[in-house]
């Protein structure tokens, strides 16, 4: 006899709704079946992070995957303007807000090894990035949170792109508060993604969902889960087959001019609360399938 699995833990990261403030965000998020929110530290205004956390207490929601200002270890195209390029700067930045997120009591915060957005040139060196985590996971530690190392994809222009290679870096490190923070986004092209998934999905501490439009029409234009190309239930599937057992948390980039391309039929464009309530439910459905595979 089968044991059911019970029902999934759904958040909404704020860089999914880039117009609201994030008091609209835990609204809209509460009222559309969300139970967290991946607090973005650019919404967060200044002195007012006790408000928040009773804000969201009142709501319902937890603090999943939480994302400092700047979260990059390497200099990489999505900075914050004017973001230094010096690696202690970039770093005392981060550690910064890692103590600043823990007061939230987050899942996990999230961080990134870098990308340059041109898959020609990646960004780097690595050994930069292998010499910060150790630095950046005693903050967290100190502070009583762990660390989601962000898996990017290498057509991004990623430092490091695949699992087993990620995983090796972190068995370097040698910390168990370093876990991997897996997108569907950035790894659902990768050769033997299941596989590896199988293997090493017990190192995965944080999963972020969306689905891939076809074509993409920009670096910012991705597809609720199930839409577009459908990658994303199958891979929930070998994620749950590979005992995960955290939160699904939705990260939707659809461009609706603030980057530069206002794409037909974004997402940002419509009105969040329709936005969030299409996107509970594409999830909802990737989720069953995911479940019955």
């Amino acid at each position: 006899m089968n044991t059911p699995r019970p029902a999934p833990r759904y958040a909404v990261n704020a860089t999914s709704l880039p117009h609201g403030t994030v008091w609209q965000d835990i609204d809209d998020i509460a009222a559309t079946g969300g139970e967290g929110i991946g607090l973005w530290e650019r919404k967060l205004p200044d002195g007012a992070d006790p408000d928040v956390a009773a804000r969201m207490k009142e709501a319902g929601l937890s603090a999943t995957f939480c994302v400092p200002a700047l979260h990059m270890v390497l200099p990489s195209q999505i900075d914050p303007p004017g973001a230094p390029q010096d690696i202690p700067t970039r770093l005392a930045l981060i550690s910064a807000s890692i103590r600043r997120l823990s007061a939230f009591s987050p899942a996990t915060v999230l961080i990134g090894p870098g990308a340059s957005g041109d898959p020609a040139h990646p960004a780097g060196p690595l050994d930069v990035v292998a010499n910060a985590l150790p630095e950046l996971a005693e903050v967290a530690a100190d502070c009583g949170v762990t660390i989601g190392v962000e898996l990017l994809a290498a057509r991004r222009g990623s430092v490091i792109s695949s699992l087993p290679r990620l995983v090796a870096l972190l068995d370097e490190i040698g910390r168990d508060d370093l876990g991997i923070m897996f997108s569907i986004y950035h790894s659902w092209s990768e050769p033997n993604l299941h596989e590896d998934l199988l293997r090493y999905g017990k190192r995965i501490n944080s999963v972020q969902v969306c689905d891939i439009r076809d074509p993409e029409r920009s670096r910012f234009d991705r597809e609720l889960p199930g839409r577009g190309r459908g990658v994303a239930p199958e891979i929930m599937a070998t994620l749950l087959q590979a005992g995960y057992k955290g939160w699904w948390e939705l990260v939707i980039f659809s461009d609706d001019g603030i980057y530069g391309t206002a794409l037909p039929g974004s997402y940002w464009a419509m009105p969040p609360r329709n936005f969030l309530a299409q996107a509970k439910k594409a999830f909802d459905e990737s989720y069953a399938q995911a479940s019955g595979l």
